[in-house]
């Protein structure tokens, strides 16, 4: 079966709460098994709508901050401040499910193993299968979270402000209870795009569902192809272990990885020293590109310089140019990055095109694909495993 083929079979929306995501797994597990190439399955428990879940807390926080600022009940006004970024840390930085667990699934990594004799080294390739419809894509939704330090500021100040009003009568001017409630509405109104950024998905017709071609489908198929490649001895792996981890749950907060890395490292550090090369966005218009870190909310983790530097040259001796760099990205390279792997995410530019904009939706589809860079994207990786010798 042909690359192009093979994501066709992939590239449909296979977002993490459809059976069409079980569908596909069962496809990459049919063909893994055609190519005689072995496999494990990593079974976890996957919270499907945890966003949406943590987005509609966020927005009854925001009505009920809404509610106390109109009663001027301003210590329970504060508390509903800091209830939210509360909420959100303990969800998204310390995987603390307060709401996140109310709905699960069985969820699935799909992990493929060669291993070298006297080997040196582990090398981890990774890319996700699942994909994700959202109500802004990811240019759009990062403008949501920069905010969010803004409207917590003035929450604090409008629940701070009130507890004066309460107790001097020169600040009960009606133009001042105006303004205070216009200001809490404000911070409402963002709770509602809070709930949006993460949970906006129920919104969306099924006309606008994303494909996820380069959002992560590109990246799978690259995957597969290394691992065929390697299966069939075109590859010389020398004294590196290769691992291929097809991962679950990434477009709902990394599970699938938070899992496989939790798992391997967490409470036991790797016996040989080992590397992640994780895929996004493989396979559109553009040069070659690396993000410069790996982010969550409030955390960040740097791309290993030993990495950019020898992906770097391999990609020069091929396309003659030096890799492009992008700021942030949040990815399953984040949960390496907690266990103290190095990493990197790699990818391409997307100019001419919609550069970054545009995924999550229906404009995530077989047009951004560049036939070239994909090609170009799977000789990199091998001759990136044979530049170790």
């Amino acid at each position: 079966m042909e690359l192009l083929e093979i994501l066709k079979k992939i590239a449909v929306p296979r977002p993490d709460h459809s059976e069409t995501l079980d569908q596909v797994a069962a496809f990459l597990k049919e063909l893994l098994t055609s190519w005689n190439i072995p496999f494990t399955v990593q079974g976890f428990t996957l919270r499907p709508y945890n966003f949406l879940l943590l987005g509609l807390s966020i927005f009854i926080l925001g009505l009920l901050f809404f509610l106390f600022i109109y009663k001027k009940k301003p210590i329970l006004a504060l508390i509903t401040v800091l209830v939210l970024p509360l909420i959100l840390i303990a969800e998204t930085e310390l995987n603390i499910t307060l709401v996140s667990g109310l709905i699960t699934k069985p969820g699935e990594n799909i992990v493929i193993g060669f291993q070298a004799p006297d080997a040196v080294r582990e090398i981890i390739f990774a890319g996700h299968y699942d994909s994700k419809t959202d109500f802004y894509d990811h240019v759009q939704r990062e403008i949501i979270t920069k905010l969010l330090p803004l409207f917590l500021l003035l929450g604090i100040g409008l629940s701070i402000w009130v507890f004066f009003v309460r107790r001097y009568d020169s600040l009960k001017k009606k133009s001042f209870t105006i303004a205070t409630l216009i200001l809490a509405a404000v911070f409402t109104i963002y709770s509602f795009f809070g709930f949006l950024r993460l949970g906006g998905f129920v919104f969306m017709n099924e006309e606008d569902e994303s494909p996820g071609v380069i959002d992560n489908g590109t990246a799978v198929v690259t995957l597969l192809a290394l691992a065929r490649d390697i299966n069939q001895g075109k590859v010389n792996i020398g004294k590196s272990n290769i691992t291929l981890l097809i991962s679950s749950g990434e477009e709902v907060g990394l599970q699938g990885a938070r899992f496989y890395a939790q798992q391997r490292f967490a409470e036991k550090k790797p016996e040989l020293p080992t590397m992640l090369v994780n895929l996004e966005l493989v396979a559109q218009n553009g040069n070659m590109v690396y993000w410069e870190k790996v982010v969550k909310l409030f955390s960040s983790y740097k791309a290993d310089p030993d990495l950019i530097s020898r992906i770097n040259t391999v990609w020069k001796e091929i396309s003659g140019n030096p890799m492009d760099s992008i700021d942030r990205l949040s990815d399953d390279s984040y949960e390496f990055g907690v266990v103290g792997i190095p990493f990197i995410t790699v990818g391409h530019s997307g100019k001419p095109g919609l550069g970054m904009g545009g995924f999550h939706r229906q404009t995530d589809n077989f047009e951004r694909l560049n036939p070239k860079n994909l090609k170009l994207m799977i000789r990199t990786l091998e001759r990136f495993i044979e530049s170790y010798r």
